[in-house]
């Protein structure tokens, strides 16, 4: 009796570890997916633009596998350059150049007018978001709608979700979108 009680408490002990072992490791990735990266927007412009000549027409912060990112899309005279640098280290991770089609260098030459110098800081946008609606930001990028630029954000708490369109120039709230995901009705 006393040999199976020493092996109940053991195996006890065991699965108590492992499973705090798993609770930890799983709020550690929960934490580092909602860490805001190391380097901001600016500064991403600025390595950008140390390194390549023409106008940034597309600018977005993604994560993969808990890993920050900045997706960056250059134009310059018949080459488009897609960008992926590292939100840490500012490392460019991928680089990929395209010649043009005619028509797609004047869909660039119409978003030619990119100057980031009059935008509101990427923080900026994320605090008017959060004003309006408190969560976590799982979702950022700045991209060119009806020849305006705009912060697409995507803030999140618990089974709620929120998604705004914010001017980049102004800071004013162009859309809001809220719902809630309940899983309940989904078979």
């Amino acid at each position: 009796m006393k040999k199976k009680l020493v092996v109940l408490v053991g195996a006890l002990t065991i699965s108590t570890a492992v499973g705090l072992g798993l609770s930890q490791s799983d709020q550690a990735a929960s934490a580092s997916e909602n860490q805001e990266p190391t380097l901001s927007s600016d500064d991403i412009t600025s390595i950008v633009k140390e390194q390549y000549e023409g106008k940034i027409t597309d600018f977005e912060l993604d994560r993969d596998n808990n890993q920050s990112h900045y997706e960056v899309e250059v134009i310059h005279d018949d080459e488009e350059y897609d960008l992926e640098i590292d939100a840490e280290t500012g490392e460019i991770i991928k680089e990929n150049v395209e010649k043009f089609q005619l028509e797609n260098k004047q869909e660039a030459t119409k978003n030619s007018n990119f100057d980031s110098s009059n935008f509101i800081s990427d923080q900026k946008a994320k605090e008017i978001a959060l004003k309006q609606f408190s969560g976590k930001v799982v979702g950022f990028e700045l991209d060119e709608d009806d020849d305006k630029y705009v912060y697409e954000i995507e803030v999140r708490e618990g089974n709620k979700e929120a998604d705004f369109e914010i001017d980049a120039v102004t800071g004013d709230i162009l859309e809001m979108d809220t719902e809630i995901d309940d899983d309940r009705f989904d078979d």
